[in-house]
């Protein structure tokens, strides 16, 4: 989509109370007892740069229409690290590229880290992280039901062999 923008969310942290209203509505099952109080904590924690913890958002002008993050830890029955999270693009913003470039730009960050290995879990988009070329390291279940559980090499591994 022309026009968008991707920048680090610590920019534009004004954003972040409406950016946890997003996530708890969009991922109510998941979260299971927390409250969007504690969903918004939690963002708060991405607001760095040059590390994990990190997040990005996407802007159309000067409007926040989508974001993602990188963690160390996403949930604890997941030892992998580190994780692609929280892709989220408001819903008139969909099926226009916004998701693919918040992915993009999320793996050139991890990579500029030093992570050779980024994780994620999807309940519903494994489709759509396959044609970014994510591979299904397998399925878990969780509360809100079955996830897949997806890794992409985005950084060079140091090991010779």
């Amino acid at each position: 989509m022309d026009g968008i923008v991707i920048r680090p969310m610590i920019e534009h942290a004004g954003a972040v109370p409406r950016i946890a209203a997003w996530f708890f509505e969009e991922w109510r099952l998941i979260y299971g007892g927390e409250t969007q109080a504690s969903v918004q904590r939690r963002i708060e924690s991405w607001l760095t740069q040059r590390q994990i913890p990190t997040a990005l958002v996407a802007l159309s002008g000067n409007q926040v229409v989508g974001t993602v993050a990188l963690k160390e830890q996403e949930l604890p029955q997941f030892p992998e690290s580190p994780w692609l999270a929280g892709l989220y693009v408001v819903p008139e913003f969909r099926r226009h590229g916004i998701g693919a470039l918040l992915v993009q730009a999320a793996e050139r960050e991890a990579a500029s880290l030093g992570v050779e290995r980024l994780h994620l879990y999807t309940p519903g988009s494994q489709q759509f992280y396959a044609r970014l070329g994510w591979s299904v390291l397998g399925h878990r279940l969780l509360p809100g039901g079955m996830v897949a559980v997806m890794c992409k090499q985005v950084g060079v591994s140091n090991v010779r062999h």
